[in-house]
């Protein structure tokens, strides 16, 4: 089999590894290439059946196009990819003339229906009728991408995917981050991959064959459990993983430039100050008439961070309802001073978090003349695809602006080579997401790739930089930690 691209070694290692086992999982860090190796490998299967064989490809949304381009880069295979999205009844009308049918005509049997490659998001596993038709269609093939997101063995999700999984011949699952919590992770990834074979089908045997309860003794009324690896298991839960998986890192494989991290201490205006002093010390403060409370500590730390960032959630006394409010920010200015020292040589990523930044940073680039995209909840599917093309390919546009959870995700923007992080949450997995947009295969046109992160010295904005900078997940343990240091 000819290649249209030439692999990089460790995509050829991991193709001669998938080639000698029926599923096999592709956990190698993002920006590394796992897509272009896994649809060689899918190019493998075809080439051994003579023809493409009925494969399914559920991804996040976002990634539908980049999967659907790839397949034009790496093969001759695009025309027979479907991109499934858009409203419910538009996505089963698409499959039933595309994937269903030939020049009008209903095929009959199953086994006669299209062999062509249907490529879409999770959202497909919610909507009841197109369900229905991917199971009926039974993919011979199931690709899931960004897996992780099937951890949870309880989640609807999960549950469906593992239902077309146990239809298909081969299954392939990719992901840079299979262990955001613990190895928990693990079980539901590997349902998916292979029925069971290497941790068995009930999540609760697995986790008692390698976990324990740290906490079992504590009296019934006041216990939590807190799973901890028996002495031992994790290095069999590796050598396990290891016969059907491959991880390569980005430092291992690729020649890329070096990525240096900076901080921009950012000060507070004297009304964020007192806000956030109130906040953190009352757990509610007041504008006006109007409270901005916090009745939690996860609930506290997101208000505190939105204070830092620029703004204030409120409800309006005594109605109750909730309505936003700018704050004098410090914040918009610096970005504004960084970004005229760098956007006449460099491009440049900008990721937020709240909604309400967005407004900020836009206000920034016009006020510098600096044309931009943006890919977040607030665009479309289409208008992301757009504006990734447009920042890729348009010499003039010069700033991304976008959300680590939308825009952080599988997709290349190696034209930057520069990102700051405006604003952050608590997902580890976003923040790393984001982080490999710039740096990743091909970022090497680049000297170096700088990535600077906006911090408000004294506040909650440390914290939570510092504990991603660690690769800290800040889930429940950690958070517990976070609520006693704020």
């Amino acid at each position: 089999m000819k290649y249209l691209v030439q692999p990089w070694k460790h995509q050829i290692d991991a193709l001669e590894r998938a080639s000698r086992t029926r599923d096999f999982a592709l956990f190698n860090q993002m920006g590394t290439g796992k897509t272009a190796t896994a649809i060689n490998i899918l190019r493998t299967k075809y080439y051994e059946a003579g023809r493409v064989r009925r494969t399914l490809v559920l991804c996040p949304p976002i990634v539908i196009e980049n999967w659907y381009r790839e397949f034009g880069v790496h093969s001759k295979l695009q025309p027979k990819v479907v991109k499934l999205t858009g409203p419910g009844t538009k996505r089963v009308k698409t499959f039933d003339e595309k994937v269903l049918t030939d020049d009008g005509i209903p095929f009959g049997p199953i086994k006669d229906r299209q062999d062509v490659i249907v490529v879409t998001n999770y959202e497909s596993l919610n909507m009841p009728k197109l369900f229905k038709l991917l199971l009926d269609w039974k993919p011979e093939i199931l690709v899931v991408d960004e897996v992780h997101r099937c951890k949870s063995i309880k989640a609807k999700r999960t549950k469906a995917t593992i239902k077309l999984a146990d239809l298909a011949e081969h299954r392939y699952i990719l992901t840079g981050t299979p262990i955001l919590k613990d190895q928990l992770d693990l079980f539901a990834l590997f349902r998916i991959l292979d029925k069971g074979e290497t941790f068995g089908q009930n999540f609760y045997a697995f986790r008692g064959t390698y976990f324990y309860d740290r906490n079992s003794g504590m009296p019934s009324q006041k216990h939590f459990p807190d799973w901890r690896p028996l002495p031992g298991s994790s290095e069999k839960i590796s050598e396990a993983m290891s016969k059907k998986s491959v991880h390569v890192t980005k430092e291992a494989c690729l020649d890329l430039p070096p990525l240096i991290r900076k901080e921009y201490s950012v000060e507070l205006s004297a009304e964020q100050r007192r806000l956030y002093d109130e906040m953190k010390k009352d757990f509610v403060t007041y504008v006006g008439q109007d409270a901005c409370v916090a009745t939690i500590a996860l609930t506290k730390a997101q208000r505190m961070q939105q204070i830092v960032s620029g703004y204030i959630s409120l409800e309006r006394s005594p109605s109750g309802e909730r309505y936003n409010r700018k704050l004098d920010n410090p914040r918009a200015e610096a970005l504004k001073q960084i970004l005229s020292e760098i956007l006449s040589h460099s491009k440049c990523l900008i990721w937020a978090v709240w909604k309400e930044n967005y407004e900020a940073i836009r206000e920034v680039c016009n006020d510098l003349g600096a044309s931009f995209v943006e890919v977040h909840g607030e665009i479309s599917s289409k208008d992301k695809s757009a504006n990734v093309d447009r920042f890729t390919k348009d010499p003039n546009c010069r700033v991304f602006i976008g959300h680590p959870g939308s825009g952080g995700i599988g997709i290349n923007l190696v034209a930057a080579s520069y990102s700051i992080f405006y604003s952050r949450n608590f997902s580890l997995e976003q923040d790393l997401q984001a982080e490999a947009r710039n740096h990743r295969g091909g970022s090497e046109i680049h000297e170096k790739i700088t990535r600077i992160d906006l911090v408000a010295s004294g506040t909650i904005d440390e914290v939570v930089t510092k504990r991603l900078a660690q690769k800290q997940e800040i889930a429940d343990k950690v958070l517990k930690d976070l609520a006693s240091e704020i």
